[in-house]
């Protein structure tokens, strides 16, 4: 009887012990939320873009060359950087001042000559008044000012030439930049016409680009486009310019894009992405939230619950970070863009946040 009541009393104890050891084992097997970030869907003018060749150029970029015969005396280094009107090379100017000073005494002379046959006149202008000299000695005279006072013009002709030429022994730059390449080097003669340096100003960059005939219909100055060079990095510019002359050969028109204040290298490879349609507007997700599989392409979309729900989606073009979805999504919709790589139907999930 007793081994009854114990049965009767252990049995239970054991289920609940059972019971209660097993119930935490179910509740380790069930998944813990999946840590992710999410992104919005939107809505976005997209258009289908080709992508094009492009060069990343100065804006001014000059050989600048000397007007005047000398011997090079001085001459700025490659890299140098030059204000606009800062001194890029300098010629021996010994004989233009020589000159200079030269007609500066021609002038002061002639001036004096001048200044002198103007009183004369005058003065003779009096005395023929009262009758005491003849008309004929008075235009004598006046013929003698009117000579003096083109010789003062002529003698202050030759001195401004003078000027002009200690001048041009000093060779300045026509705007700001840097001095990419000397072409002549310190002693050496040079001449009119002849190079000196190349100079490049390397704040005032853009970039050329060869774009085909058919996308001319969709682009327009100030329109923004996408760049990217060989590394990855990319931007957003604006189309400074469009040359609307094509080639008959290559049936392509030039396009210039500014890049000023970018701190791409001139002579830089680039690539540009052109709008090849009229913009239509279009669901988009960042790229990153866009699953692309074998067979077949999806999202995760996360419901109010937390919830992660496989969505399949048609990509399409892409802009700027974005591409253009189609498929059971709508604007506002939260999508995965990350941590999408252990998620499942109907996993719970907790967003990470944005300083995580």
């Amino acid at each position: 009887m007793l081994a009854l009541t114990l049965i009767r009393t252990l049995v239970p104890l054991a289920l609940a012990i059972g019971l209660a050891s097993v119930a935490p084992v179910h509740a380790q097997q069930a998944p813990p939320p999946a840590v992710v970030r999410t992104a919005e869907v939107v809505s976005l003018d997209m258009a289908r873009t080709i992508m094009t060749p492009a060069s990343v150029m100065s804006r001014n970029d000059a050989q600048i060359a000397a007007e005047a015969s000398g011997r090079i005396t001085f001459i700025a280094e490659p890299g140098d950087e030059i204000a606009e009107g800062g001194l890029i090379a300098q010629m021996d100017d010994r004989q233009a001042r020589i000159d200079l000073e030269s007609a500066r005494a021609r002038h002061s002379r002639a001036a004096a000559n001048a200044s002198y046959q103007g009183a004369e006149a005058a003065r003779y202008q009096q005395l023929a008044e009262n009758g005491t000299v003849p008309a004929t000695r008075l235009r004598e005279v006046e013929l003698a000012r009117d000579l003096a006072v083109q010789d003062a013009r002529e003698a202050r002709s030759a001195l401004d030439r003078a000027e002009l030429a200690l001048e041009r022994t000093q060779i300045r730059a026509p705007f700001a930049g840097r001095v990419a390449e000397r072409l002549i080097q310190v002693g050496e003669l040079s001449a009119p016409g002849r190079d000196i340096a190349r100079l490049v100003d390397i704040e005032h960059k853009e970039a050329v680009a060869q774009v085909p005939v058919a996308v001319a219909p969709f682009l327009r100055v100030g329109m923004d486009v996408t760049l990217s060079l060989s590394d990855a990095s990319a931007i957003r510019a604006p189309i400074r310019a469009i040359i609307p002359v094509g080639n008959a050969v290559s049936r392509t028109f030039e396009v210039r894009i500014d890049l000023e204040g970018s701190d791409w290298i001139i002579g830089s490879a680039a690539r540009v992405a052109l709008p090849a349609e009229t913009p239509r507007t279009q669901l988009a997700a960042p790229y990153d939230a866009v699953i692309l599989r074998a067979n077949g392409n999806f999202v995760f979309v996360i419901d109010d619950d937390d919830i992660a729900h496989q969505v399949a989606v048609a990509p399409g073009v892409r802009t700027d970070g974005y591409i253009a979805i189609a498929g059971e999504v709508e604007a506002g919709d939260r999508v995965v863009v990350s941590g999408a790589e252990t998620l499942s139907e109907g996993r719970t999930v907790t967003e990470l946040g944005e300083d995580a």
